[in-house]
């Protein structure tokens, strides 16, 4: 049984605090979305071999790409979610609200009503709520 240990390195040190944070984001992501693949991966009880063949790739590119380092273009991640079976972009994510702003004229045949009326649109699950200031 392996034990985990703690490692400590100034160098380490010195090359994390030279990255941005943006840059830490993105190689974050990077290692999870290596480490996604690799849990599914062993789900399907393959070997990177296995995976390296479905893929028509050499294992080698396949050890690149579960680095966490490699930069994957969108054919690739759509092919590895079609072998693999997985999700691992999401486009077409519903749960984000879209708001809808915009002015237009209203006649002035009605009584105390303004030239204009702000509309502000809320989509959630095909229903429209929208709120009119007149």
């Amino acid at each position: 049984m392996k034990i985990a240990r703690n490692y400590t390195s100034n160098l380490i040190d010195e090359l994390l605090n030279e990255i941005s944070p943006e840059e830490r984001e993105i190689t974050d992501k990077r290692m999870l979305l290596a480490a996604t693949i690799d849990e599914a991966i062993k789900a399907k009880g393959w070997k990177k071999k296995h995976f390296a063949e479905a893929m028509n790739k050499v294992p080698s590119e396949i050890s690149k790409w579960l680095s966490g380092t490699h930069n994957f273009n969108t054919d690739t991640l759509f092919e590895i979610e079609r072998v693999l079976n997985i999700n691992l972009i999401n486009v077409l994510d519903s749960s984000k609200e879209t708001f809808f702003k915009f002015e237009f004229n209203v006649p002035q045949k009605l009584e105390n009503v303004q030239n204009s009326a702000y509309y502000d649109f809320s989509s959630k699950n095909s229903t429209v709520n929208y709120t009119c200031l007149i």
